[in-house]
């Protein structure tokens, strides 16, 4: 299932999915059949990033911008060459939200220390 399917079925089931930081509330907590509370564990990652393209009102083309935003300010993109650090700069550019924003400015700052050295 996708993330809005999985967002439709908890509604049909009377429950409310809500992002927490990195966790994933589901309210009531004390409905949710065990087999759903699996299937929403397999699928909280993009969960996660529905909900929150859906709070910023992101275009569902623009999303997958989230989760690489979450790496690069996890540092996943340190050390990134020149070329690999425009084209994510070029792409986020276009999407605003604020991790996405976050992360373009550490890419900017990564950029600026590689052309000093």
């Amino acid at each position: 299932m996708t993330a809005p399917e999985l967002y439709q079925e908890a509604f049909r089931r009377g429950l409310r999915l809500e992002p927490r930081g990195d966790k994933l509330a589901v309210i009531p907590g004390d409905r949710v059949p065990s087999e759903f509370a699996d299937m929403l564990r397999a699928h909280k990652a993009e969960l996660l990033d529905w909900l929150e393209t859906k709070a910023v009102n992101l275009p569902p083309d623009q999303a997958p911008w989230l989760h690489i935003a979450r790496q690069i300010l996890a540092g996943e993109f340190d050390g990134a060459d020149r070329s690999t650090v425009e084209s994510l700069s070029i792409g986020l550019r276009s999407v605003v939200c604020p991790d996405c924003c976050r992360a373009l400015q550490r890419l900017a700052i990564q950029a600026q220390r590689e052309s000093k050295e």
